[in-house]
């Protein structure tokens, strides 16, 4: 595929695409046991002290204190908040990427199917010159019968 301003090489494009699917399949199971291992941890495991209520978002930023109320801040909701966070943010990942390495797959396969419709198009073309100027015996029935497209 190409213009006057740029040159898109399908097969790099394709070998691109099928590394990215590659990498995903790889990281997946890599990610499933980190939610897993995530999931493992109750919160009865962070303790009721100050500490524990602090990890679970308790507290006087998450009460009363200074920081409690609207614009509070992202923070607020403890590691378990931020952990399911990072695991949203993972599973979103993986997902766009798989999806971004489909589309560039799709993407390829109508450039080819166009550019094999094209060719087949001008083929058409210069048979029909080929046809027309070998029956009249002009040079494009030379000229036509051996270019390939």
């Amino acid at each position: 595929m190409s213009s006057g301003s740029f040159r898109i090489d399908l097969d790099e494009v394709e070998a691109a695409a099928r590394k990215i699917q590659a990498l995903v399949q790889e990281l997946e199971p890599h990610a499933a046991k980190v939610e897993a291992a995530v999931r493992r941890v109750s919160p009865a495991a962070y303790g009721t002290d100050q500490l524990g209520r602090a990890l679970l978002g308790g507290g006087a930023a998450a009460g009363t204190g200074a920081g409690a109320g609207a614009g509070a801040g992202p923070w607020v909701g403890g590691l378990i908040g931020h952990q399911e966070q990072a695991l949203q943010g993972m599973r979103r990942y993986l997902w766009n990427s798989g999806r971004m390495a489909e589309n560039l797959l799709q993407m390829c396969r109508h450039y080819r199917e166009a550019d094999g419709s094209h060719a087949a198009g001008l083929r058409d073309v210069l048979a029909g010159e080929a046809g027309a100027a070998g029956a009249a015996g002009g040079p494009a029935a030379a000229v036509g019968t051996t270019a390939a497209v």
